[in-house]
């Protein structure tokens, strides 16, 4: 954890809940990591979001583990006019 910041390295992982897919930075909320992680990707070549979840809530380490959930595609009609 980054004192100063108040950030902390998150491992994401893929869909078999082992594999290191890569580590992202994410905001300490309230001292604790967020519950979910959302990825900013494509699917069928159109904008969508991996979703990552934390593995456990109660206990984490320095880098807690997000093991993927799905993705979300994103499509004009989720769009503000």
């Amino acid at each position: 954890m980054d004192a100063l910041t108040r950030t902390i390295k998150a491992a994401l992982l893929y869909e078999d809940g082992r594999t290191l897919d890569s580590v992202v930075v994410v905001p300490l909320i309230g001292g604790c990591p967020p519950g979910e992680i959302r990825v900013a990707t494509t699917f069928a070549g159109a904008l969508a979001y991996d979703v990552y979840e934390l593995a456990d809530e109660e206990e984490y380490s320095s880098m807690p583990a997000y093991p993927y959930r799905s993705t979300i595609p994103v499509t004009t009609e989720d769009l503000d006019d």
